[in-house]
Parts: C-alpha cells; sequence; structure tokens
C-alpha cells in the first residue's frame, strides 16, 4: 500500500509540476510586447523613481506600491525593459497557481486541487493579468496565502498564526487597497 500512495503522490507532483511549466510558458509568451498606458504609468509615476521615493509616496488610489517596489528592483537586476517591468506579474501569475494547488490540497482532493489550478494556469484572463504590469497577479497570490493563513489561523489558534495571517492582511492592502475587502470579509 505504500508504494502505490508513493506512485500516485509522485503522479500528482508530476501533474503538478507540468501544470507550473504550462503556466510559465503561457506566461512568459509575448511578456516583451508594447506597454500599455496603465503600464507606462506605472513605469513613470512608480517603477522608475528611486525605491525611497516609491515607498513613501502614493500618487493615487490607481496604484499598487508593492507591484512598483517589485517592478523596480526587477529592473535594476535586469535592465528596463517591458519584460523586466512585467516580470513581477508573470512571477506571481505562476506562483497564484501553485498557492490554488496549495489551499485546494488543504480543502479539496488532489484531482479537485490539480483541476482548479490547470483552470487557472490556462486561463485567459489570469493569463493576460500575469503579462500586466500591475499588481493584480500579486494580489490574486496573497489573498490566497491570506486565506491559507486564516485557516491555520483558526485551526491551531497560535499568535504566530494570527501574525502571518495579520501580515499578510496588510502586505495585500499595500498591493492594492481593494485588499481591504478581502480583510474585512475575512476578519
Amino acid at each position: 500500500a505504500m508504494s502505490s500512495r508513493t506512485d500516485t503522490s509522485r503522479g500528482w507532483t508530476v501533474a503538478l509540476g507540468a501544470t507550473l511549466l504550462v503556466a510559465a510558458a503561457l506566461r512568459a509568451l509575448r511578456l516583451d510586447a508594447g506597454l500599455w498606458y496603465d503600464e507606462l504609468v506605472t513605469l513613470v509615476l512608480s517603477a522608475r523613481l528611486p525605491l525611497g521615493t516609491i515607498v513613501t509616496t502614493f500618487p493615487g488610489v490607481n496604484q499598487h506600491p508593492l507591484y512598483s517596489v517589485l517592478a523596480h528592483v526587477s529592473m535594476a537586476v535586469f535592465g528596463e525593459s517591458a519584460w523586466t517591468l512585467r516580470l513581477p506579474a508573470a512571477v506571481f501569475g505562476v506562483a497564484s497557481v501553485a498557492a490554488t494547488w496549495t489551499l485546494g490540497r488543504r480543502l479539496l482532493t488532489h484531482a479537485e486541487a490539480w483541476a482548479a489550478a490547470l483552470l487557472l494556469a490556462t486561463s485567459y484572463h489570469h493569463i493576460w493579468f500575469s503579462q500586466n504590469a500591475r499588481g493584480y497577479t500579486l494580489l490574486a497570490f496573497l489573498t490566497l496565502a491570506f486565506t491559507q493563513a486564516l485557516r491555520a489561523a483558526l485551526r491551531s489558534a497560535s499568535p504566530r498564526a494570527l501574525g502571518a495571517w495579520v501580515a499578510l492582511g496588510v502586505i495585500g492592502v499595500y498591493t492594492h487597497l481593494t485588499m481591504a475587502f478581502v480583510v474585512v470579509g475575512q476578519a
């Protein structure tokens, strides 16, 4: 019985790995295409600025401050280009597919968790947001992690688990103000 359980576990690991590779490949396609208006605004009003300015100013409610920090770092490491500005969105797009699997495994069967991850990996809209230099895939990832943290806090009632939930909520709100609705909803 142990061998079949190990084989099944290995099969799900392979399925998840393949799903993440598909997700990464779909998000990498045309990551270097021309920038949209809202991406140009992110570049000019946030990501190009010095890091100290990014973290101490808030140019408007349509900004995604944590995304701008990550895009700034990406451009500092790899040079300024469309793909480096979008790289954090693509990375968190793939990470949110993995987070869907992880949360799904805690709530559903392996098959259901994998189906959810595969649907997200191949979702046109999710791919589009993963190729847009904005914080939406980061917000999706943080929402999934925040939900996982709430589940852990409710199960263990430990201060550490509750602290992780609060920290993820704060980071989420710093990413985009709409995370406040998720925080209020879960609270």
